[in-house]
């Protein structure tokens, strides 16, 4: 699975050079889903919460490995909530695996609302599971859909138990659309005029 550490522009020479390093929770991270606005909502967030200067953000891509676990998945809620929240997944099968039916259960939820169905929690993802038997194609519309991958996963994390080495770092996402020598070359432009 491929994750995305966000942290500000200035950070990043030093975690190409040295990798991520671990706080004393681990490493957050987020699940990479490929759709540009929900990867780049902890930038959102993270500058709704600052009350001066807002920061420039990289997202740090890396592939989550069996030496990173175990994990926690969940609303960044419930691990601010408590200072010792577990890390209960093992595996990165296990993960992927929450990962899906996290998204299947708000899948599920969102088809009980709309057939007023009077489902029990439990049963949300068994339903969502029917429908998909019944037509495959209904989770890729829900994958692609930003209004629904936005409102399942908008404040979930993935906290690791160990730092990333540099060497396991595949790329470095800019929070916007331009990147490193584009701005710098605006920046010039905007102090010669």
């Amino acid at each position: 699975m491929l994750a995305i550490h966000w942290t500000p522009v200035k950070n990043t020479k030093h975690i190409l050079k040295n990798g991520i390093t671990k706080s004393k929770n681990g490493v957050y991270c987020f699940p990479l889903t490929g759709n540009h606005h929900l990867d780049r909502w902890w930038t959102y967030f993270f500058n709704q919460l600052r009350t001066r200067n807002r920061l420039k953000y990289n997202g740090i891509l890396f592939r989550i490995n069996d030496q990173d676990l175990p994990v926690y998945f969940g609303t960044w809620i419930g691990a601010t909530n408590r200072n010792d929240f577990k890390k209960e997944i093992k595996t990165v099968k296990e993960l992927g695996k929450i990962f899906r039916e996290t998204i299947l259960w708000r899948m599920g939820e969102e088809i009980s609302k709309k057939l007023d169905l009077r489902t029990d929690e439990q049963q949300f993802v068994n339903l969502a599971e029917k429908i998909i038997q019944k037509n495959p194609k209904k989770f890729n519309d829900k994958l692609n859909s930003t209004d629904f991958m936005k409102y399942t996963l908008e404040d979930y994390q993935i906290v690791l138990s160990n730092s990333i080495p540099a060497k396991r770092i595949i790329k470095i996402i800019p929070q916007g659309n331009e990147f490193g020598k584009i701005i710098r070359k605006k920046k010039l432009r905007n102090n010669i005029l």
